[in-house]
């Protein structure tokens, strides 16, 4: 295959995943608007399981595979590349359905665990998604072995299109209907069913249109050998298992927050923990027993006994003599409760107060319950703040961190394979030195600007607001450390030790987990934060002591003094503007939002283009490096350099001062 071919399909694979990043974190901005912070709790416990177990169901079979079709078709083995890509897609189908089983079943149980049964109905609403997408991974990953990127970046496209405007729109319809928000979270899950679909919809039509050159390929082939499963699935899983474990880092690590933060923020007395269809359930300290197991009204709301669940809360209820009404008292809560009426805790309607069906044991919905929790509602806010906010903020630094470098990570593989030491440390250290340069100002941006671009992209109410910036910004400044983590461990792969960064990942999520229990008591929900950084850390300094062991990184060198100084130039210009915009508020008139959106845009300009003038003048950076850099970065240095307010570049073959790039 040509080079330009070569940089093509990686141009259009880079450009695709940018854009359907973009897409996804961006989806989360109206999802929050329209379903809250304890909706998005909900949301983030579906997506995140889903996504480890979709990882875990590809088991990195596409890479292994792509790698294979692409040796196979090098020397003309169509029949053995094609009894490979089948076997590949039978496996897809196979661990797609038990995935998809498994995510029914254990759906209940989950939610149960993670003290939100509520989850239940978006669990079950995401999992159909594992019936394709594990098949669609195989399909990208023959494509890319033929080196025909158009397939998987448009499939990608696409299916963001779909999930997005599906988990905007069901939810928005939903809610009209008349259902309650459980259901409108289920349907904002079930968006990526319907990306799924669009996604092999786009597949399917990329492989029938190839078809007749494959059946022409294959005809032409004289002899072939007959490869067994048990020699194809041995040689993938031997390739593709160290790409999986490593590739799990951040999925699972939010796994764990999901699974773990409600139980660590919200004390014994008030959790509560029940399972549709399962007369088990856990009442604060109480392990209880239902008269009737939880189920769902209308496939709607969830309802619990009134009269057992109240008991256990301490609750005290007086019957009227006609037993058609029932006076509710807990602590300052009191409400009147009619049955055949709908339920109400303040101007919120919950849902019926009926009879469990075939009983006359009265159910009321189980958000009763769970909204006079104060501090579990508070930690179920401040879980929706982290997974519907906080997480796709911090998705935007790593975009272009990772595009840029991860296009000379397969130079140092190259260099790597010749032998070329000299090569791998300059490639090297140039991967990590681009990931740093135009990561970390992006983090730093979302660190220092976090009030603001809270108040502009999200709603939140006053009790929640600050807390909100803060988790923001603090899960922001943490993926300086994730840019390299993700880049170091891209750099070991190139150097062909792809079990390095697997074993590395796996000290990190055990000092995650432990992290999560030893300082949430102490800190709360910046205590778990705070345990994520610390597992990123951790697997980047393992990282780059073992690239160190293979040739001597200097990422920065002589070059640090510039870009710390770059940085703090950066947050000060961006702390100050924050400082004036309190001042200048209540001064204006002007909807919030607007104002923030105004603010958000000037911190932008001003600290970035501060970290970019002082990066160059205080020589944080090599002006030749700017080649490595987007055209768009090119095309701005021109223009300043046009106008000297950076220095000119110049050639380093006949020393010429040029106003540009070559």
């Amino acid at each position: 295959m040509s080079k330009n071919s070569f940089l093509k399909g990686t141009l259009i694979l880079t450009l695709a995943a940018i854009i359907s990043r973009v897409l996804g974190v961006g989806q989360r901005v109206p999802l929050q608007h329209i379903m809250g912070n304890d909706g998005m709790t909900l949301y983030t416990i579906s997506y995140n399981i889903y996504s480890m177990l979709l990882i875990i169901a590809t088991l990195g079979v596409p890479s292994a595979l792509s790698k294979q079709i692409s040796e196979y078709t090098a020397i003309g083995k169509y029949l053995e590349a094609y009894q490979t890509y089948k076997a590949a897609r039978n496996f897809a189908l196979v661990t797609g359905f038990i995935m998809f089983a498994f995510m029914m079943i254990i759906a209940p149980y989950y939610a149960e665990y993670a003290l939100a049964p509520q989850a239940d109905l978006a669990i079950r609403a995401i999992a159909p998604a594992m019936l394709l997408f594990p098949l669609i991974a195989i399909m990208r990953g023959y494509f890319q072995g033929l080196q025909f990127m158009q397939p998987t970046g448009l499939s990608q496209i696409m299916e963001q299109i779909l999930r997005v405007a599906t988990a905007v729109a069901l939810p928005l319809i939903l809610l009209h209907w008349g259902y309650n928000k459980d259901v409108a979270v289920a349907g904002a899950s079930f968006g990526a069913v319907t990306g799924s679909i669009a996604a092999c919809g786009v597949m399917i039509y990329f492989y029938k249109k190839r078809r007749a050159e494959q059946k022409k390929q294959l005809a032409s082939q004289k002899s072939h050998t007959k490869l067994t499963y048990r020699q194809i699935y041995s040689k993938m899983i031997r390739l593709s298992l160290p790409i999986t474990l490593s590739a799990l880092a951040v999925p699972l690590i939010y796994f764990i927050d999901t699974s773990t933060s409600l139980r660590l923020l919200t004390p014994q007395e008030e959790r509560v923990s029940f399972a549709v269809g399962h007369k088990e359930a856990t009442i604060g300290d109480k392990e209880i027993v239902l008269p009737v197991a939880p189920y769902l009204h209308n496939n709607n709301t969830t309802m619990v006994p009134l009269e057992a669940v109240s008991q256990a809360m301490g609750a005290k209820l007086t019957w009227e003599p006609d037993k058609k009404r029932v006076f509710y008292e807990r602590g300052p809560v009191k409400e009147t409760l009619t049955l055949g009426s709908d339920v109400k805790v303040g101007n919120k309607i919950l849902g019926p107060f009926e009879y469990a069906e075939n009983t006359n044991v009265p159910a009321v919905p189980v958000r009763f319950f769970t909204e006079q929790l104060h501090t579990y509602k508070e930690a179920m806010d401040t879980l929706g703040i982290l997974g519907g906010s906080a997480q796709s903020l911090a998705g935007l630094p790593i975009i272009l961190a990772i595009a840029l470098s991860s296009s000379i990570i397969p130079v140092v593989s190259s260099a790597h394979s010749r032998r070329d030491e000299r090569e791998v440390q300059r490639m090297s250290s140039m991967a990590l030195r681009v990931a740093l340069i135009t990561g970390v100002p992006a983090a730093l941006y979302l660190t220092v600007a976090a009030y603001p671009v809270n108040g502009f992209l999200f709603s939140n109410t006053e009790a929640t607001y600050t807390k909100a910036a803060w988790i923001i910004a603090f899960l922001c400044f943490g993926t300086i450390f994730q840019i390299l983590m993700m880049t170091s461990s891209g750099i070991l792969q190139g150097l062909g030790r792809t079990d390095l960064p697997m074993r590395h990942v796996a000290v990190g999520i055990l000092v995650k987990w432990g992290g999560n229990y030893a300082l949430a008591p102490l800190f709360g929900i910046y205590g778990i934060i705070m345990a994520t950084s610390f597992c990123f850390i951790v697997v980047m300094a393992l990282n780059l002591r073992a690239i160190n062991r293979y040739t001597r990184l200097t990422i920065l060198g002589e070059k640090w003094r510039g870009f710390l100084l770059s940085s703090l130039l950066l947050c000060a210009i961006g702390l100050t503007i924050v400082w004036a915009g309190f001042k200048v508020q209540p001064l204006v008139s002007m909807p919030a939002f607007l104002f923030f959106g105004i603010e958000s845009a000037v911190i932008a300009v001003f600290s970035l283009a501060g970290y970019g003038i002082a990066l160059f003048r205080l020589k944080g950076i090599d002006v030749q490096e700017i080649r490595y850099f987007p055209r768009a970065a090119q095309k701005a240095y021109h223009l300043l350099a046009r106008y000297r307010i950076v220095p000119a570049y110049i050639d380093p073959v006949n020393q010429q001062q040029k106003s540009g790039l070559p």
